[in-house]
């Protein structure tokens, strides 16, 4: 993980995340409302610092978020243990590896690892193709007696066979796009203008 903005999201006091679609929509003078969806499906994170915390603790973490600034690309995860057992996981019932096949589309073929009763994955779960892979989250429950995964978007890898990283384990590459100004107050104590947000980065 890039150390740096691992930190952040390790000790964030609010996280929110948007991987919508961006919409284009019109209203007629009849009313009628004609959407279209423009893709961009990015996973999109605006995370906040708790102020307060010393600035003997931040300091070194600060330093080395202002050198990655806004044009690096960092890995996170969202795993830290205060949270990594109910925000992040995995809601299935396989306890073993799995593994998918992937031609076309925003669908993967389970080909190995499914569960013996109850779910593959549950709606909700995150999936990483691989380790370097892009993460996707599922849009629709899978029992153990199916092989059919449908995910939040159209999937960026190319077709073959993957093995399936899921839950807390999955890895994002993100660039931060807007860093917060810091002050200190009270002496050894550090707040912050507003969140960071942190995109996906698809390159």
């Amino acid at each position: 993980m890039t150390t740096a903005f691992q930190y952040v999201f390790d000790n964030a006091e609010a996280i929110s995340i948007n991987k919508r679609r961006v919409i284009g929509s019109t209203v007629t003078r009849d009313n009628t409302v004609r959407a279209v969806s423009r893709g961009g499906q990015t996973w999109r994170f605006e995370v906040t610092l708790p102020d307060g915390i010393s600035w003997t603790n931040q300091r070194p973490y600060i330093e080395k978020m202002e050198y990655l600034d806004r044009s690096t690309v960092g890995t996170v995860q969202i795993n830290n243990a205060g949270y990594n057992n109910w925000f992040m996981r995995y809601q299935g019932n396989s306890t073993s590896t799995m593994t998918a096949t992937f031609s076309s589309g925003s669908t993967i073929t389970l080909t190995g690892g499914q569960a013996g009763s109850g779910y593959n994955f549950v709606a909700g779960d995150l999936i990483q193709l691989g380790s370097s892979g892009h993460v996707y989250s599922v849009a629709a429950d899978v029992a153990f007696n199916s092989n059919t995964v449908t995910l939040n978007r159209p999937v960026s890898e190319a077709a073959g066979t993957y093995t399936l990283i899921r839950g807390p384990l999955v890895t994002w590459s993100v660039i931060c796009t807007e860093f917060p100004s810091w002050t200190i107050f009270a002496r050894d104590q550090v707040s912050w203008s507003g969140p960071f947000v942190f995109y996906e980065s698809l390159v």
